[in-house]
């Protein structure tokens, strides 16, 4: 069973993210659609009033700042209808219908333009947490009335001489603006119910993997039990007639005792495995996490790697980066080199100076004599296995292990740990 990937993470902390980007947004269009009804009425020369230009800036400032206080309550709106609970108004609604009205009174005033606030009203019904069907449904209607105030207005603008070029620019930002607000937020409901499907998707799979465990390990055991049992009974029958017989029911009975023990415990590590490429980013991140600089390359194919051989590894040399390194730097490398696969860890040294003990380049490697620890032993021990070699070396600014394993390695027995690291250097 592969545990979650670390991006899994942030891509639900992503969700929250996309949000605020789809809120931003929406705001920055009202915000534009308001400042073209501004230079409107900067601009037109019907409207000269000296009042008219103030109101609409004020009217604008009210119209934005009701969008803000709609879409903060938008979130918590739709998150409760998710979850079957009711969202009752709250006062970030209140106020943003009473922002909402103001703005629709002072824009309409200021532009002289009943499209203006024809525009902060489509904007409140198409930012409301509609069900799906009627939104789309207020949506085209409020479009459709923005659409008769378009052509009303332009003829009545066109009767003062006022050119339809100059009322094109707010009047087609109008037009956009209950669709734009719509899709934007239906859009941030579909990323969220993606989310949702994948969260469940997880779970789901996290369920089907305890059944499967539960299956195996009840298959197992009761096997084994079954066994051990009758060959017990069997020995209780033999051992006052044929003592010899009965002990060596009672051998295989431990026999049995001992394949079950072997059986759970490769049941338990196949659970327990991890994907090479969670393993290296996991390293990656730890040793970032200690401060180190850590650059990593990955070569393509790297997920077929052998886990179970590699992955070990990988934690014992991140281990003795952590306990032996200078903290700095550190590069993690997983390459195929023809029929071989190739894993190195470099950091920089901590003033190693080799040490009694210590071993020409270890196993073939290249550089100043290094401690062969216990760590370095138990890499060499499960890789010889597997027909594989670890080779180490210090070249005075950074310690290497290398480790080669060929493509078609043979299976490694029994448990997937290695021995604890306790004097050698990385």
């Amino acid at each position: 069973m592969s545990t979650p990937r670390i991006g899994e993470t942030a891509l639900a902390r992503g969700v929250t993210a996309t949000w605020w980007y789809t809120a931003v947004g929406v705001a920055f269009f009202v915000a534009l659609t308001a400042l073209f009804w501004i230079l409107w009425a900067w601009a037109a020369p019907a409207l000269d009033a000296p009042w008219r230009f103030p109101l609409s800036i004020a009217g604008s400032v009210a119209w934005i700042a009701a969008s803000i206080l709609l879409l903060l309550d938008y979130r918590p709106s739709v998150l409760a209808a998710r979850d079957g609970e009711r969202h009752p108004p709250s006062t970030l609604t209140m106020a943003g219908f009473v922002l909402a009205a103001l703005g629709a009174l002072l824009l309409g005033l200021g532009t002289s333009s009943l499209l203006a606030a024809a525009a902060v009203v489509a904007f409140v019904l198409s930012v409301r947490p509609w069900t799906p069907g009627v939104r789309w449904r207020v949506v085209v209607g409020a479009t459709l009335l923005v659409l008769v105030l378009v052509f009303v207005e332009a003829s009545a603008f066109a009767t003062q001489g006022i050119p339809v070029s100059a009322f094109s620019a707010p009047a087609f930002f109008v037009l956009m603006v209950p669709s734009m607000t719509a899709f934007s937020l239906w859009w941030w409901e579909i990323v969220l119910e993606l989310d949702w499907a994948r969260t469940a998707e997880s779970q789901l799979a996290a369920t089907r993997e305890r059944l499967r465990l539960a299956n195996d390990v009840h298959d197992l055991q009761g096997h084994h039990l079954q066994v051990i049992a009758l060959q017990l009974e069997l020995a209780e029958r033999l051992i006052t007639k044929d003592p010899a017989a009965a002990a060596e029911q009672i051998r295989a009975a431990q026999g049995a005792v001992n394949e079950a023990r072997a059986g759970t415990r490769a049941l338990a590590t196949s659970f327990r495995g991890v994907p090479l490429p969670d393993e290296l980013e996991n390293a990656a991140d730890l040793l970032r996490a200690a401060g180190h600089d850590v650059r990593m390359h990955v070569g393509a194919g790297a997920a077929s790697a052998p886990a179970d051989v590699l992955g070990p590894i990988v934690r014992e040399s991140v281990t003795n980066v952590l306990k032996h390194g200078d903290g700095a730097r550190a590069r993690i490398e997983l390459a195929r080199d023809g029929d071989t696969w190739v894993y190195r860890m470099m950091n920089d040294a901590a003033g190693h100076d080799g040490g009694a003990g210590g071993v020409a380049g270890a196993e073939g490697g290249a550089g100043t004599d290094v401690a062969w620890g216990s760590g370095l032993t138990g890499m060499g021990e499960r890789l010889e296995v597997s027909g594989g070699k670890v080779e180490a070396w210090n070249d005075g600014t950074s310690f290497t292990v290398q480790v080669r394993l060929p493509v078609g390695h043979a299976p490694v027995a029994g448990d997937s740990g290695l021995p604890a690291t306790t004097g050698d250097h990385a």
